[in-house]
């Protein structure tokens, strides 16, 4: 499958400060320093014989969770003003709501009707710097060729790996909140030439697994849709460790 990690992004002060200046309103502002995604079992510290690794790494998780649920917690209540309604954090949505982002995402890059795909509803689904990707991936297709996302089937129930919420400096009214999910599916990706041949070597079922980093924004204390920001990694432990 393509990668769709965006470049570096500048930061949120930067960009809050670019955005006063103009009417544009910026989707960037990078992963959210300090997120965590718990290593999996494979990579995590062996309890037996890096037990104080291991021990290190669960309460730096339970820090980071209690943290981050007090941020959205701030998020709800502290920011919008009456008569603004406050935002409705429906958490156990976010899962639901990424993988449904996530094949939206994928079926608009690799739209068979058009060489282009939907280049439309990518700018409504990501980003700035994601769509700036997916963007340039599309226009080095060679000539005549298209391309076709399958969805074979989600092998497991999406799960929220990370949930923020931080107010973005410099703006009134203005905050992010930005969750990282885990989606695992059945997916193929085909390439066709003229005439909707398939080229030899593709449309091979693959197993695959990404964390999925979705954000909403709330600007002048009115929240707006979810989008796909791109994808991250697990956090690599312990050089996360704050020792």
């Amino acid at each position: 499958m393509p990668q769709n990690r965006p470049p570096a992004q500048k930061s949120m002060k930067v960009a809050a400060r670019e955005a006063m200046k103009g009417d544009a309103i910026p989707s960037d502002f990078g992963l959210l320093p300090g997120t965590f995604v718990m290593p999996s079992r494979l990579r995590r510290p062996s309890i037996i014989r890096s037990a104080r690794l291991r021990l290190q790494l669960e309460w730096h998780r339970l820090k980071t969770r209690v943290i981050d649920f007090g941020g959205v917690i701030y998020y709800k209540w502290g920011i919008a003003k009456k008569p603004n309604p406050r935002p409705k954090l429906a958490l156990r949505n976010t899962g639901r709501i990424a993988q449904a982002l996530y094949t939206q995402m994928y079926t608009a890059f690799a739209e068979p009707r058009r060489e282009s795909g939907d280049l439309a509803l990518l700018r409504k689904t990501c980003s700035d710097g994601l769509f700036a990707s997916f963007q340039s991936r599309i226009a080095s297709r060679p000539k005549n060729q298209k391309l076709r996302w399958t969805l074979h089937q989600y092998t497991r129930t999406p799960r929220v790996v990370s949930h923020r919420a931080v107010v973005l400096p410099m703006v009134k009214g203005a905050a992010l909140r930005q969750a990282i999910v885990t989606v695992h599916s059945r997916q193929s990706l085909t390439h066709l030439k003229a005439g909707e041949e398939m080229t030899s070597g593709t449309g091979e079922v693959k197993e695959v697994k990404e964390y999925v980093v979705v954000q909403r924004r709330m600007w002048k204390e009115h929240e707006e849709p979810w989008m796909v920001w791109g994808t991250t990694e697990e956090s690599d432990w312990p050089s996360t460790s704050p020792d």
